[in-house]
C-alpha cells in the first residue's frame, strides 16, 4: 500500500528524508498490516443513512467514518463497515440524513448571551402591554435607582399595538428605575433614562442619528435612532456584567447554539477584552463551536486614533486555528437599519418627524474616514467586513474598497460586504472584480413589514436578492443577525428558498434559490468567508468532522416544514455536542 502525502510530509519533518528506497517499501508493507489490523480504524461510524455531502457534485451516500476530529471516509455502508475496530462506536442512522454542521455567518453571540441571560426577554412579546408587564417583573426584584434593559429582536409589526414603546408606555411602572428598551438599531428610554442622559427637547440630534420627538409638544418620545443611541449610557454602565458572568453566559448560549444545528460562528465586531473571554473557553478546552472574531472598531473616534489602534495590533486576518482566529474588522457601520439605511432614492416613510421625500437614510461615518481607515487595513493586513444596508452605502464602501485595492490589491483576500439589504444590479460587477464576498441574512424573514413601511413594496421585494447574486457569480454565505437565543438556521433556510415571512406572507419570489443553494451558502461558502474551505463546510475525506443528523430528510420534506426541523445529534470535531435523547441511534 502506497504511503499518502501526509504520511510522507510527517516522515520528512521527523527527519526521514533520506530513507533508501527499499526502506520506503518495507515501510508502506508496514502501513498495509496496520491497516489491516485496525490501525486506521474508526473512532465513530454513521451508518445506514442519508449523508448530504455538499461537495462539489452534491453527492449523498450512505455512511460516514470518524478518526479524531476528522472525516476519515464517506461511502456506501459496505465500503464504511470495513474501517469497523474493536473500539469502534457505530449508530445506525435508520434511514436519518446527515448534513454538514450549518454555519451562522454573522451572528452578535457575545451580545445575546448576556442579554437574555440578565436582561428582560421582549424578543417575542406579541404586544407593547406584555412587553410592560415583563419589564414591571423584573422592577418588583431590582433595587431602585438600577437599570432595567431588555432584549432586542422584536419589532412594531408584532405587537398588537403596531407602533414603538413611548416615554408614555413605560413611566407608569418605572417611576424609580431608569429603563432601555433595546431594539436592533433604536433604543427606547423611559423618562428617568431621558433625565439621565441629559435628553431634553432641546437637545440636537448628532450626525447620523435622530432624538425622535413629539410632533405636537416636542417632547422625545424616548426613541434614540443610530448615531443618537450614543446619548445613552453605554452598554457596559447601564447593564454591568462581570467577565465570569459573560464566560458563564456563552457557556450557556453554546450548549443553546449547539442544539440548534450550529457548529461554527462568525463574531462580527468584538472588543479586546471580550476576545480574551472567547481565548479563556478555547484555551480551557470549553469550546463547542468554532468563532471566527471580528474586531470592532469605534466610529466615533477620529481616523487618527483608528489608524493608531490599527497599527497596534502584531497579528491580523487569519491569526488563530479551528477553534478560534481573526475575522476582519467589522461591523464599521457606513449606514444603519431598516430606518436609517442610506438609499439612492428617498424613502417611502421617514422616522419621527423626518420628511420622506428629502430622506434618503443616514450615512454614520464621513467618507473620507472610511477610505482612510479602509487604506490602513489594507497595508496593516486586515480585511474590511462592513455592514451596508442600501444601494448608497454599498457605493460608498466600493469606492473605499477600490481605493484600497489600488495601492494594496485585496482580490485574493476575501473583504466583505456584511447585509447588502438593497443592491442594485449595476453594483454586481464591481463586487466580483474585487474578489469582495456578501455575507447577507434573512431580515426579511422576521421583518419584511418593516421594510415596507420605510422602503416600500418594490424594495423590500429585492432585498438579500440571493437568486441575482447566484446567477451573477458572486460567492454569498449566510447567518442570521437576528436577536433571538438561538436564530433557527432552519428558519434561514426556509425564507430563501421559499421568501416566505413570518409576519407578512410573501416577498420577493424571484429571489428564491433551491436547497442544494441554500445549504451551500449556510455551509461551504461560509467556510469560504473564513478561509476555512478546505477544512470544513462539506463531509469529505480528511475535513473536519461537524454534523448534524436531522429530524426530517432536508431535501425531500415538504417545503413549509423546512422550518420545523430539528437535529437529533450534533457533532464538532467528532465530538458529540448535542443530542436529542440518551442513547441514540446506538446499535445493540
Amino acid at each position: 500500500m502506497p504511503i499518502n502525502n501526509t504520511q510522507r510530509d510527517s516522515l520528512q519533518r521527523n527527519g526521514l528524508r533520506r530513507m533508501p528506497g527499499r526502506c520506503w517499501l518495507l515501510f508502506a508493507l508496514c502501513m498495509a498490516c496496520v491497516d489491516l489490523w485496525g490501525g486506521s480504524s474508526a473512532d465513530l461510524i454513521l451508518l445506514n443513512g442519508k449523508i448530504v455531502t455538499v461537495n462539489s457534485a452534491f453527492d449523498v451516500e450512505e455512511a460516514i467514518a470518524i478518526r479524531g476530529d476528522s472525516i476519515l471516509a464517506v461511502g456506501s455502508d459496505e465500503e464504511i463497515a470495513r474501517r469497523q475496530g474493536p473500539e469502534t462506536r457505530v449508530l445506525d442512522l435508520g434511514g436519518r440524513t446527515v448534513i454538514p454542521g450549518l454555519i451562522d455567518g454573522h451572528y452578535h453571540l457575545l451580545e445575546k448571551a448576556v442579554n437574555f441571560q440578565f436582561g428582560v426577554d421582549v424578543a417575542l412579546a406579541d404586544s407593547i402591554e406584555e412587553m410592560v408587564r415583563r419589564i414591571q417583573e423584573r422592577i418588583a426584584t431590582t433595587p431602585p435607582g438600577q437599570w432595567i434593559y431588555t432584549t432586542s429582536g422584536w419589532l412594531p409589526q408584532q405587537l398588537k399595538e403596531g407602533r414603538m414603546p413611548t416615554r408614555d408606555d413605560l413611566d407608569p411602572v418605572s417611576p424609580d428605575h431608569p429603563v432601555i428598551v433595546m431594539g436592533g438599531h433604536s433604543v427606547y428610554l423611559n423618562s428617568q433614562a431621558l433625565k439621565l442622559a441629559g435628553i431634553t427637547r432641546e437637545t440636537v440630534s448628532p450626525d447620523g442619528g435622530t432624538i425622535v420627538k413629539d410632533p405636537d409638544t416636542g417632547e422625545p418620545t424616548g426613541q434614540l435612532i443610530e448615531n443618537a443611541m450614543y446619548l445613552a449610557p453605554k452598554r457596559s454602565e447601564f447593564g454591568a456584567v462581570s467577565p465570569q458572568q459573560k464566560l458563564d453566559a456563552l457557556r450557556g448560549a453554546q450548549k443553546i447554539l449547539n442544539a440548534a444545528g450550529i457548529t461554527s460562528v462568525r463574531e462580527p465586531g468584538l472588543a479586546a477584552e471580550d476576545m480574551r473571554l472567547y481565548q479563556q473557553l478555547h484555551d480551557d478546552g470549553e469550546l463547542s463551536l468554532r468563532v471566527s472574531m471580528g474586531y470592532s472598531l469605534d466610529p466615533s473616534k477620529d481616523t487618527a486614533e483608528l489608524v493608531a489602534e490599527l497599527q497596534t495590533w502584531g497579528v491580523s486576518t487569519g491569526f488563530g486555528n479551528t477553534w478560534l482566529r481573526l475575522d476582519g474588522i467589522g461591523e464599521f457601520g457606513i449606514d444603519g437599519g431598516f430606518e436609517a439605511g442610506l438609499m439612492s432614492e428617498p424613502y417611502r416613510h421617514a422616522p419621527g418627524d423626518l420628511q420622506p421625500e428629502n430622506y434618503f437614510g443616514m450615512q454614520r461615518i464621513s467618507t473620507e474616514k472610511i477610505e482612510r481607515t479602509t487604506a490602513a487595513m489594507s497595508e496593516l493586513g486586515w480585511r474590511a467586513t462592513f455592514h451596508v444596508v442600501g444601494d448608497a452605502a454599498l457605493d460608498v464602501a466600493l469606492d473605499a474598497y477600490e481605493k484600497a485595492d489600488k495601492a494594496n490589491a485585496i482580490a485574493a483576500k476575501r473583504w466583505v460586504v456584511e447585509h447588502a439589504h438593497y443592491t442594485r444590479p449595476d453594483q454586481f460587477a464591481r463586487i466580483k472584480s474585487l474578489g469582495l464576498v456578501i455575507s447577507t441574512q434573512f431580515h426579511p424573514y422576521m421583518s419584511a413589514q418593516n421594510m415596507i413601511h420605510f422602503w416600500g413594496e418594490e424594495r423590500a421585494a429585492q432585498t438579500m436578492r440571493l437568486r441575482d447574486w447566484l446567477d451573477a457569480g458572486l460567492i454569498v454565505g449566510g447567518g442570521s443577525d437576528w436577536s433571538l437565543m438561538p436564530a433557527n438556521p432552519f428558519w434561514i433556510l426556509y425564507f430563501w428558498i421559499s421568501r416566505d415571512t413570518r409576519l407578512g406572507g410573501f416577498v420577493g419570489l424571484d429571489q428564491r434559490i433551491s436547497r442544494e443553494e441554500a445549504l451551500r451558502v449556510m455551509t461551504i461558502n461560509n467556510a469560504y468567508i473564513t478561509f476555512e474551505e478546505k477544512l470544513k463546510g462539506s463531509l469529505e475525506a480528511g475535513k473536519l468532522a461537524d454534523l448534524l443528523v436531522l429530524s426530517d430528510d432536508y431535501l425531500t420534506v415538504p417545503e413549509a416544514e423546512v422550518r420545523d426541523i430539528e437535529p437529533l445529534l450534533t457533532v464538532v470535531g467528532g465530538r458529540v455536542v448535542f443530542q436529542s435523547a440518551p442513547g441514540l441511534f446506538e446499535t445493540p
